[in-house]
């Protein structure tokens, strides 16, 4: 027995001495969001997540925005390195934050929250690799001209576009050499035409080989030319040569061109309400369940009583009762799964051409029948767009959808349960649009004509311009229709849309009306619908194919932009573009910045000109290139120093001491002569 005792605490002696047992650390992870952490408000944003792991490690990234949006990626991981996944994620209007998250199967392992930093005066510019590797090291900031703010930099690889043009919403400004154009795949073209069209201003540090642009898109003899609401502008090699100063310009925002992102927008309906419609979703009427619970509640408490009394059978209520309450939950529930049976999925999708493709938002309503997990598979570079719509039953965050993207495709998904339904918002590349516009000024007025291009009828088409709108009709396949309306702007907050058109859901619409003003306020939300100095086309179809692979009904409207065409002469009101690039109105200011407005004026439109003035002001002041020159105001009108008119921009600012316009005062630019 003493020798088993001592062989024990041998053996005890041996194992207490012996080096732990060692374990693999828990793989980590670091994030980088946005340019160097900056973005503006309701931008998409690329996280990058780098996991670093001691050993092999399986698992995910999430992204989890404020606004509901829930972006994944699967990652894989050898033992003693690290890899780094690249997501796309909608930030909100009222917050910048987001959480991202590495999971092990369903364990979450690290979890990084990112505040970003809200990027008022500040412009981001993306460098493609070709000029980066000829312009050498990039600054990491540089002060814009007039003291407007500062410019921060950041490379563009190819990798970043091929996630699709949601990708570049945070750049204001991206350079590149025409090698750097011709280099990029068809994918990785698109995504870069569809963010200069919604506002992009492409800087070409050469003048080589143009043809990757649109020949409508390619710049002449004025240097620059105009492009959607964007521009592509060739700088003779001063972007190569460093001299970032003297191109980067400072740019308002991608929403509105008064400065604030939620003014001037329209909003007539909720885009889920079209969609519950459409898809034959609504919710459960109470009187055919409250009918069979009174009448049970009546016949138990009182009729099964008074009935067995009379036949002297109490002691059967204990078998009564039972199987009037089975026929009445059996009833209820044939009710349920006749009401869960009914409908399908739906997709609401706004379409915006340029030359060559368009670029699509799309509303999609999911549901579940008997419970569980609903897909719908949209094609390559499609990104979530914005939060959870609607739902019914849950709160948002317990059923909000996911977009796991791939290379091939991105999968929309949500678990939900028996007749559960919910709506989520994407935005990818989509088709050419049908239509064909064309503008121009006439006594006054904005023509021109609309066409139909495409292989399909055209519902409802319409012409949109700051002046007003007019409602053509529909168009055939090839048809060409005329159309005019006052090229004045009207005042601000005046909305177009419901001119023109009688929603769906109105009462006194019929069963085959299609207009829908839930995707028309949703792209309300993102864009310009009217921008200055351009006209916007529009037709409704249920003929053209929702993005997803999924039995659908469906419901596009397809749009198209143009510029307002002027004859040769004195530049005439309403054909320069103007926006607000800096205002003491914005959102996270401090309400000390001057006002400060940019017109850019189409090629080869000449002084000299004149600014008229909403209202009195003793003075304005333009940008002649190395200073700001100030002007007397005389009459409302001020004379533009011809060296204020720089490659076909003019930079105006009214400083902050008391003098300055509100929201719905611009001054207008024109040639003196007018």
């Amino acid at each position: 027995m003493r020798a088993l005792l001592g062989t024990i605490v041998a053996i005890g002696a041996v194992v207490a001495g012996a080096p732990p047992v060692a374990h693999a650390d828990a793989p980590t992870m670091s994030v980088e969001v946005g340019v160097q952490s900056w973005a503006d408000p309701g931008d998409h944003v690329v996280v990058r997540a780098t996991v670093e792991a001691d050993e092999l490690f399986d698992g995910s990234v999430e992204v989890v925005s404020r606004t509901g949006a829930v972006v994944i990626s699967d990652v894989q991981v050898a033992g003693g390195t690290s890899k780094t996944v690249m997501l796309v994620a909608p930030t909100g209007y009222d917050s910048l934050e987001l959480d991202v998250r590495l999971y092990d199967g369903d364990e979450l392992v690290v979890r990084r929250s990112v505040t970003l930093k809200p990027a008022e005066q500040v412009e981001i510019v993306g460098v493609l690799p070709a000029l980066r590797t000829r312009a050498g090291e990039l600054p990491e900031t540089i002060n814009l001209i007039g003291d407007t703010g500062k410019a921060v930099f950041d490379e563009l690889t190819s990798e970043h576009l091929s996630l699709g043009a949601a990708s570049l919403d945070v750049y204001d400004t991206i350079a590149a050499t025409t090698a750097d154009l011709r280099s990029l795949t068809d994918a990785q073209r698109s995504s870069l035409l569809a963010w200069v069209n919604r506002g992009g201003r492409l800087l070409l540090d050469d003048s080589g080989d143009l043809s990757a642009l649109p020949t409508e898109w390619q710049p002449g003899r004025a240097g620059y030319a105009l492009a959607g609401r964007g521009e592509v502008r060739l700088v003779d090699g001063a972007a190569s040569q460093q001299s970032w100063a003297g191109i980067i310009q400072p740019s308002g925002s991608a929403t509105s061109e008064y400065g604030e992102q939620f003014f001037g927008g329209e909003v007539f309906g909720a885009v889920e309400e079209d969609l519950a419609r459409r898809a034959g979703i609504e919710l459960p009427s109470l009187l055919p369940l409250m009918v069979p619970l009174l009448v049970y509640w009546a016949l138990a408490s009182i009729g099964v009583y008074v009935l067995l009394r009379v036949m002297r059978r109490l002691t059967l209520a204990w078998v009564a009762i039972p199987v009037l309450a089975a026929i009445t939950a059996a009833g209820v529930l044939v009710y349920g799964n006749e009401w869960r049976a009914t409908g399908k999925p739906a997709v609401s999708t706004f379409v915006e051409g340029y030359p060559g493709g368009s670029e699509a938002i799309a509303s999609v309503l999911l549901f579940s029948r008997d419970g569980g997990t609903s897909t719908m598979t949209f094609p390559a570079g499609w990104q979530s767009d914005s939060e959870v719509a609607s739902q019914f039953g849950l709160p948002v965050s317990a059923i909000a959808p996911t977009v796991v993207p791939r290379g091939d495709s991105s999968t929309l998904r949500v678990r939900l349960d028996a007749g559960q339904v919910t709506t989520a918002n994407l935005t990818g590349p989509s088709t050419a649009s049908p239509l064909a516009v064309t503008a121009s000024l006439r006594d006054g007025d904005v023509v021109g004509e609309v066409r139909n291009e495409g292989a399909i009828p055209l519902r409802d088409v319409a012409v949109f311009g700051p002046g007003g709108a007019d409602f053509i009709g529909d168009l055939q396949p090839g048809q060409t229709a005329e159309y005019s309306f006052d090229a004045d702007p009207l005042p601000v907050g005046f909305s177009l849309a419901d001119r023109v058109w009688r929603s769906a859901a109105d009462p006194r619409a019929g069963d085959d009306d299609l207009v829908e003003f839930g995707i028309w306020s949703n792209a309300a939300s993102t864009r310009v619908l009217y921008p200055s100095g351009m006209v916007r086309a529009a037709a409704w179809t249920d003929l053209l194919p929702a993005p997803v692979g999924a039995d659908v009904t469906s419901v596009t409207v397809v749009n198209t932009l143009t510029h307002i065409e002027a004859a040769t002469g004195p530049l005439p009101e309403g054909v320069a573009r103007w926006s607000v690039v800096r205002s003491p109105f914005t959102r996270f200011g401090n309400g000390l910045d001057d006002q400060v407005y940019r017109y850019l004026l189409p090629p080869g439109a000449l002084g000299p000109l004149v600014v008229e003035t909403p209202a009195e002001l003793d003075r304005v002041e333009f940008w002649s290139g190395s200073g700001w020159v100030r002007v007397d105001v005389e009459g409302r009108v001020a004379a533009v120093p011809p060296a204020a008119l720089r490659d076909g921009v003019v930079l105006m600012r009214i400083p902050n001491d008391g003098m300055f316009f509100g929201f719905d005062q611009v001054p207008n630019i024109k040639g003196a002569t007018a």
